[in-house]
């Protein structure tokens, strides 16, 4: 992972799940500091003024106990928190290896939800895949982060400006065949493909363009 990545994922908003998983992390270190308050004042009192009757070692082994199990909570979150930081990175580093491949695979996707036919979805498939080609077009989509290059070319080419869902159909064809790792960070076997949903009845899903 380069700085610029790293910077990125510093500056980025945290998720949901992110803000939540670092309360949880703030719960547990708190735990743990009050776990260490009780086992010094029970010291002190061990030390300084000990009660009649009081089994000092046992009320501190009971303590420790419960402080190593707050500690291996927190360990487990932190490691969870940053294979999930990791996975992200890498979602989003290959998504930038393959950004021209996106964007063309978000169009197609806008092509063929917007067909009423298998005709019709020949017909505007081997439209975009020749669109997409036209030095113009390639030069926006080189120049233009995705979303900003799937909606001037939804506008341009008469397509509902729904990005985001072109976008994420893009992502699942991309997991699909390999060519970004899975959103949850578990990278499938290659030899062991998923296997592809069924298209809607009446239509078939366009071939992915030939990336050469």
């Amino acid at each position: 992972m380069d700085k610029a990545q790293t910077d990125r994922m510093s500056e980025a908003p945290a998720t949901p799940q992110e803000e939540r998983a670092a309360r949880h992390l703030r719960m547990l270190a708190r735990a743990a500091e009050i776990q260490m308050e009780i086992m010094e004042a029970t010291r002190t009192e061990a030390v300084e003024a000990p009660q009649p009757g009081a089994d000092y070692c046992k009320r501190i082994a009971v303590v420790a106990k419960s402080l190593r199990q707050t500690l291996l909570l927190e360990d487990k979150f932190a490691n969870h928190r940053d294979e999930r930081r990791k996975a992200a990175a890498k979602r989003e580093s290959a998504q930038e290896d393959w950004h021209d491949l996106r964007v063309k695979l978000a169009m197609l996707a806008a092509a063929y939800e917007v067909s009423e036919d298998d005709e019709e979805v020949d017909r505007r498939v081997a439209e975009v895949c020749e669109r997409v080609e036209r030095p113009e077009v390639a030069e926006l989509i080189a120049a233009s982060r995705p979303e900003v290059a799937v909606a001037a070319l939804c506008r341009r080419w008469g397509f509902p400006p729904q990005v985001e869902r072109w976008l994420e159909m893009a992502d699942e064809a991309m997991e699909h065949y390999g060519f970004i790792p899975p959103e949850d960070g578990d990278d499938d076997d290659p030899e062991d493909p998923p296997e592809p949903r069924p298209a809607a009845p009446g239509r078939r899903r366009p071939k992915p363009p030939d990336t050469g």
